[in-house]
């Protein structure tokens, strides 16, 4: 298992902005606004705060917004980023916006 790297191969694999738990999340929502931006920040070689992009929590922490439903069902186990990086030998192995980055 390896912690992945915040990077912009990764953020593009991340499926976080698919996440059920982030659906109705009007600061997440907001957040994957940003994220073309962001992107293009990137390409420039401008690494963004890893705190303020919504996703690659499983690298980065815990998320910020506070509206998000860990009642529904957490899709990391469909990413490739989680799958790459053997992430369910981990700790936390999934819910990484609630729980943190994988240790």
């Amino acid at each position: 298992m390896a912690k992945p790297e915040f990077n912009m191969e990764n953020l593009q694999k991340c499926v976080c902005n698919e996440c059920p738990v982030q659906k109705d999340s009007e600061c997440a929502q907001k957040g994957f606004k940003m994220m073309p931006q962001m992107m293009e920040e990137m390409k420039k070689g401008n690494m963004p705060n890893p705190k303020e992009v919504p996703g690659m929590y499983c690298a980065s922490g815990t998320t910020m917004c506070n509206d998000l439903d860990y009642d529904k069902m957490c899709n990391c186990v469909n990413c490739d980023v989680y799958k790459e990086n053997n992430l369910s030998e981990g700790n936390p192995n999934a819910y990484f916006c609630k729980n943190g980055e994988v240790k």
